[in-house]
C-alpha cells in the first residue's frame, strides 16, 4: 500500500542537555556482573545491592541490571491480571529463571528485589499508550512500579527501560511524573503522583509521546494538548522542534482504519505551529515523524507523536 504523507519544514538550533545525577558506578557495577542462571534471587539481589549505601544506588542497580538482562516477552495476554500464572511468586520466578517476561514479570521482578534489599515499592497497574495500537486503550495494558527513596515516592518503568539499542534506556528512571502520565495511568489515581489530579478521559487526550521523541529531546515544551477538533476542515497544532529537519505527517482513519492522503499542511518559517487541511470527515489519527539531516547522513524518524482528530 502506499502512504501520502506531509513534509513541512523547520529550522531550529540544537539544544543539548546533561543527566544531574552520575550512576556510572551502580550502571557499570551491574552491567558487568557476571552470574550463573541459577544462582538465587536473593544471592544476586545481594551482590548487586552490597557496594552501595544509599537507596538510590541499590534501586539504580537493580534496575540497571533487570533491563539489561530480562528480555521483553509479548505473549498477547491480560499482561495486568496475570490470569497465566496461578500467583505472583511463579510469575516473577519464571521471569528470572527464563530471563525473559512481560510488564508484569519485570515489576513483580523488580519489586520482590527491592523488597529483599529493605527498599519500599509498588507494583502499579494500569493503561500505557504509546503507539497507534495503544491509542484508545479499553482495558488496563501494562504495569509498572513506584519507589520510596528518602521518604519520596518515585515512578520507574523497567519494561520499557529495556532498549536493544542502547541497552538500557533510563529515561523511565525516576521520571518526572507529569511527564510519565502521558504514557501511564494507574487504576488508583493518586498513584500518579502528580500535583494536579487527571482524569482517564484527561489521560486519552494527551498526545502519545513515543520514546523517540523523548530520547531526542524534540521540542523544548511539552504540550498536554492531543486532541484537536477540526474547524473548516483544518486543524491547528502547535509544536516546535529544537533542531533542523523535516516534519512528516500521516493520517490514520479510525473508522475505515486505513492511512489516507493529506496535502502538505501549512508552514511559516520560523512559527511554532502548523495548520493541517483534513480531507474528510471522521476521526482520526495523526502521526507525526521526522526526517533529520547530519552532514551527509540522513536520521529518519517514523513516529514521534500521534494526535487524535476529530473533523465533524
Amino acid at each position: 500500500m502506499k502512504h501520502s504523507i506531509t513534509i513541512i519544514l523547520f529550522l531550529i538550533p540544537i539544544i543539548t542537555c546533561s543527566q544531574s545525577i552520575d550512576f556510572s558506578e551502580a550502571d557499570n557495577h551491574a552491567g558487568s556482573l557476571k552470574v550463573d542462571k541459577d544462582i538465587p534471587i536473593s544471592d544476586l539481589t545481594r551482590m548487586l545491592t552490597m557496594p552501595f549505601s544509599s537507596d538510590l544506588l541499590k534501586v539504580r542497580a537493580l534496575f540497571f541490571w533487570l533491563a539489561a538482562n530480562i528480555e521483553y516477552d509479548d505473549k498477547d495476554i491480560d499482561t495486568v491480571s496475570g490470569k497465566s500464572y496461578p500467583s505472583d511468586k511463579e510469575e516473577l520466578t519464571d521471569t528470572y529463571i527464563f530471563r525473559k517476561g512481560d510488564c508484569r514479570g519485570y515489576s513483580l521482578l523488580f519489586d520482590y528485589m527491592l523488597g529483599l534489599s529493605g527498599i519500599r515499592s509498588r507494583v502499579i497497574q494500569g493503561y500505557s499508550r504509546n503507539d497507534l495500537k495503544t491509542c484508545f486503550p479499553q482495558n488496563p495494558n501494562h504495569a509498572w512500579n513506584s519507589v520510596r527513596i528518602e521518604n519520596e515516592w518515585y515512578l520507574f518503568d523497567v519494561t520499557w527501560a529495556r532498549d536493544s539499542i542502547k541497552n538500557v534506556n533510563d529515561f523511565w528512571f525516576r521520571t518526572d511524573p507529569d511527564i510519565f502520565i502521558l504514557n501511564h495511568y494507574p487504576l488508583f489515581e493518586p498513584f500518579t503522583y502528580t500535583q494536579r489530579q487527571y482524569s482517564f478521559e484527561d489521560f486519552c487526550q494527551f498526545p502519545i509521546y513515543t520514546s523517540t521523541f523523548f530520547d531526542l529531546k524534540f521540542t523544548n515544551e511539552i504540550s498536554r494538548k492531543g486532541h484537536f477538533k477540526a474547524v473548516n476542515d483544518t486543524v491547528t497544532i502547535k509544536i516546535k522542534p529544537r533542531f533542523k529537519c523535516v516534519l512528516v505527517a500521516r493520517l490514520y482513519d479510525t473508522h475505515t482504519r486505513k492511512w489516507i492522503p493529506v496535502q502538505p499542511g501549512g508552514f511559516v518559517s520560523g512559527a511554532d505551529h502548523f495548520k493541517l487541511h483534513i480531507p474528510e470527515k471522521g476521526d482520526f489519527v495523526l502521526k507525526l515523524g521526522a526526517i533529520r539531516q547530519d552532514g551527509n547522513s540522513i536520521e529518519i524518524y517514523d513516529a514521534l507523536v500521534y494526535y487524535t482528530i476529530e473533523n465533524k
